[in-house]
């Protein structure tokens, strides 16, 4: 029995420390499991991006939209009110004695109008460089008139002039081109130029011209028979002032894409 009680001691301080272990585990505070949550965080992050870069898209295009359509209302308004100024504040005119006379009877300015009496497509070589400086959001070209020659010539014309749009087209990539065609003449004008005669074979030429480099050609001979006014000088070829503001000018701005109201 002496043996048993010795042991007891003994028993006993083990029990005490396997209890102690047991309780410093469960009451003393453990460092908690660590995760990799760095992915995680990234791909939030990036959720968070894509939202606010599609808000600010969304936004730009409804400004974009409200700024334009507002735009489109003080146009509609410069329009009616003969503001042509205003309302050719994009657009820029390049052309002969024909579109020069818009400048000089005072419709628009200087800067939006680039054209000389006389002139042709060596005149709008030379100018190429005014005309991109400028960077209009349309460019019209009325030219044509002053190289009328021969039928045979319509097409090797419409090459040349064509080859002075490829060049601003390349020039100006943002811009719209526009082509006029050559306005007709009255019958008495043929007694003293002869070579009017030949103005529907160069339109056509430069109607074809135009297709194949993708510019826009606007034809005005339906505009001009529907006429029951006189427009023409006594010349018989240049239109009178009131032309370019009842009917020229809106019929450019409508063809570029605007409401006008005449």
């Amino acid at each position: 029995m002496k043996k048993v009680y010795k042991w007891i001691p003994i028993l006993l301080i083990l029990a005490i420390g396997i209890l102690s272990i047991r309780l410093f585990v469960v009451f003393i505070p453990q460092k908690a499991e660590t995760a990799d949550t760095a992915e995680g965080v990234k791909y939030l992050a990036s959720l968070d991006k894509v939202d606010a870069k599609q808000a600010e898209e969304t936004v730009r295009k409804a400004r974009e939209k409200y700024s334009g359509a507002e735009q489109r209302k003080k146009i509609a308004k410069a329009i009616k009110e003969g503001n042509y100024e205003y309302a050719f504040q994009d657009i820029i005119i390049a052309g002969d004695s024909i579109v020069k006379a818009i400048n000089e009877y005072g419709i628009l300015s200087s800067s939006q109008v680039i054209a000389e009496v006389g002139a042709g497509t060596a005149y709008l070589e030379d100018v190429t460089g005014d005309i991109v400086a400028a960077n209009p959001k349309y460019l019209i070209l009325h030219f044509g008139e002053n190289q009328l020659a021969g039928k045979d010539y319509a097409d090797e014309f419409a090459s040349i002039y064509g080859e002075c749009i490829k060049t601003l087209k390349a020039k100006l990539p943002n811009t719209k081109i526009y082509v006029d065609s050559i306005f007709p003449v009255q019958e008495k004008a043929f007694g003293s130029e002869p070579v009017l005669r030949n103005i529907p074979e160069y339109n056509e030429a430069i109607k074809d011209m135009c297709k194949e480099i993708s510019v826009t050609f606007i034809d005005y001979d339906a505009m001009w028979a529907s006429f029951s006014k006189n427009y023409y000088d006594l010349d018989g070829i240049h239109p009178v002032a009131s032309f370019y503001k009842e009917q020229y000018l809106p019929y450019v701005l409508a063809e570029v894409g605007f409401e006008v109201d005449k």
